[in-house]
């Protein structure tokens, strides 16, 4: 059925499918307000190189080793560590320390679009505060997995990558957009639902009335009498008052394309011949 056929049978069955609308809109309004609004919040880690670089002997005096400026200093090394990092902090069981047990507080980790020795830590939870709260807990915990990694390779702690925050846990803000989604799926099939069953209560309305129609002519007919055979009308006197002649039957004459076959009677023996008997 095209669009205007079905624009005619929701006109003509406006009393099914305007209560279906309404109640389509009660739904949707039910499902934004009981899924729960989602809050967002983020921070930023970056790593440097010790200002001596990445060698250190006791035998050189402090005033005598070269220093650089560790922003200067962002080779592969950074990278390859900040790629461990969120390896680290991808693990399940650091995420349920971090998260909590049972809770529905997310986050993740990883080095951006440019994979350089930038850390990028994003979550999401149920509030905004707790949103913000595992942000810092994530920041926390990546500056000590940094320096325990770097404890159990016995490097000198002269030589250790230092992570330093560069964006603190952001204000965290609602995404709606996870809502929206669900809200709009649920509209897409209950107006769906409200189309099919306006479409089944057309059909069934129409096949009932049908039935109606062709049953109304049959109680009709059988309430009335039954019909009277025609009488043959009877033959009219001659103008003299006597009766018609009485014509005789049909003796079956044949027609004219039929043709009359005549047996002939047998004849009698004749007696100069002899029969079987003599």
């Amino acid at each position: 059925m095209d669009f205007w056929g079905t624009v005619r049978v929701l006109r003509r069955r406006w009393y099914i499918a305007l209560p279906a609308v309404l109640l389509t809109g009660v739904l949707a309004l039910y499902v934004y307000i009981t899924v729960p609004t989602r809050y967002e919040s983020s921070g930023v880690l970056v790593l440097t190189s010790p200002a001596a670089g990445g060698r250190y002997s006791e035998k050189t005096k402090p005033e005598d080793v070269v220093k650089v400026n560790p922003l200067l200093q962002f080779d592969g090394s950074l990278t390859t560590t900040a790629q461990i990092l969120t390896q680290v902090l991808g693990d399940p069981k650091t995420a349920a320390e971090l998260a909590g047990k049972g809770s529905t507080a997310t986050y993740t980790a990883n080095t951006g679009p440019v994979g350089g020795p930038l850390l990028f830590i994003s979550t999401e939870a149920d509030s905004a505060e707790a949103a913000e709260g595992l942000v810092g807990k994530v920041l926390d915990k990546t500056v000590a997995e940094l320096a325990s990694q770097q404890k159990a390779l016995n490097a000198p702690e002269q030589t250790f990558i230092t992570a330093q925050i560069l964006v603190k846990p952001t204000t965290a803000s609602a995404k709606i957009g996870g809502k929206v989604r669900y809200v709009g799926a649920a509209t897409v099939v209950l107006l769906l639902l409200t189309i099919a069953s306006t479409f089944a209560a057309d059909s069934i309305l129409l096949k009932a009335k049908r039935r109606k129609e062709g049953a109304a002519p049959s109680e009709k007919d059988a309430a009335a009498p039954p019909p009277t055979p025609p009488v043959r009308p009877q033959p009219q006197p001659q103008g003299n008052g006597a009766p018609p002649p009485h014509r005789p039957p049909n003796q079956g004459i044949p027609n004219a394309h039929q043709k009359t076959v005549i047996i002939p009677a047998p004849k009698p023996p004749d007696p100069a011949w002899p029969t079987k008997d003599d």
